[in-house]
């Protein structure tokens, strides 16, 4: 009874988990192209722990930004940019006007600077200067964006 109930709790217990710290996303819109395509699935593993100059992260965008979605709704986003600088690093030319600091300057503890792929489609730290880092949700998976118009592994076309 004891060895039955561990071979079910046991991967139970580790899906449970999974579900928890992995999420699945799609890409809303072209700002992270090339890298990311609209319409695009990744995961993300949820938290900012990991955060590296580079990596693609998720964030809560800055309170007050409220954008409708293509469906008609209105709630704040998630949205995905890369990570343009972190605490000590130099806030990126495009980013001082709008975080209100001169050139050089470093990004200080606890601010992040994110910038999209695609910077004629993007809204990110060029228009809201730095963000704290606990808006960050989470960090995206290297290598499991899963290509537009090829089906997902659940068999539906993205």
């Amino acid at each position: 009874m004891y060895v039955f109930l561990g071979a079910v709790a046991g991967p139970v217990l580790a899906l449970l988990l999974l579900r928890y710290f992995l999420s699945r996303l799609r890409i809303d819109g072209p700002s992270m192209m090339p890298a990311l395509r609209d319409g695009q699935r990744v995961l993300v593993v949820r938290g900012a722990a990991r955060l590296r100059t580079g990596r693609i992260v998720v964030v809560a965008p800055p309170e007050g930004l409220v954008r409708p979605r293509r469906d008609g709704t209105v709630r704040p986003p998630l949205v995905v940019k890369r990570i343009a600088a972190l605490a000590g690093e130099p806030v990126p030319p495009e980013v001082c006007g709008a975080a209100g600091v001169p050139a050089g300057t470093l990004v200080p503890p606890g601010r992040v600077a994110l910038l999209g792929d695609n910077p004629a489609f993007s809204t990110d730290s060029r228009f809201w200067g730095l963000l704290p880092v606990s808006s960050v949700v989470g960090v995206v998976l290297d290598g499991t964006a899963h290509p537009p118009g090829k089906p997902s592994p659940d068999g539906r076309p993205e």
